[in-house]
């Protein structure tokens, strides 16, 4: 993906979680080719509202389960020195993307996924009805 790509998927993703009032997330599947990360309003509701597919991983840092902080987006690209220190550190290979995601209690991203692409699903566009 190029990363206009990518900044239209993160504003779709940030654009839909504003509208919620709520959401917790978890790791659905992790594997060599994905990570999928699902969003719904409980997590003793069964069906998720959101889905945001992370293809091609290369690194995963991130907690199980996790709540939206509505207060920050929930999901950017990691920028400037801090990208640096990344692609350093765990010397990320050209094509890959660095993204943070915020959650509820932590004043810093605790969840830093890094990878080539992502596709966010919506799987339902009003979880809290029309109000």
């Amino acid at each position: 993906m190029d990363s206009k790509e990518i900044k239209r998927e993160i504003l779709k993703i940030n654009n839909y979680l504003k509208e919620c009032l709520w959401m917790d997330f978890e790791i659905v599947r992790m594997d060599g080719n994905h990570i999928l990360v699902s969003g719904r309003i409980d997590r003793s509701y069964n069906d998720f509202a959101i889905d945001i597919d992370f293809g091609m991983p290369y690194f995963v840092s991130s907690l199980m389960y996790w709540e939206l902080n509505d207060t920050k987006p929930f999901i950017s690209l990691v920028k400037g020195k801090n990208e640096e220190y990344f692609i350093d550190k765990y010397r990320v290979e050209e094509g890959n993307y660095i993204f943070q995601i915020n959650a509820e209690d932590f004043e810093n991203p605790p969840i830093l996924i890094i990878s080539n692409e992502i596709h966010c699903k919506i799987l339902d566009s009003k979880p809290f009805g029309d109000s």
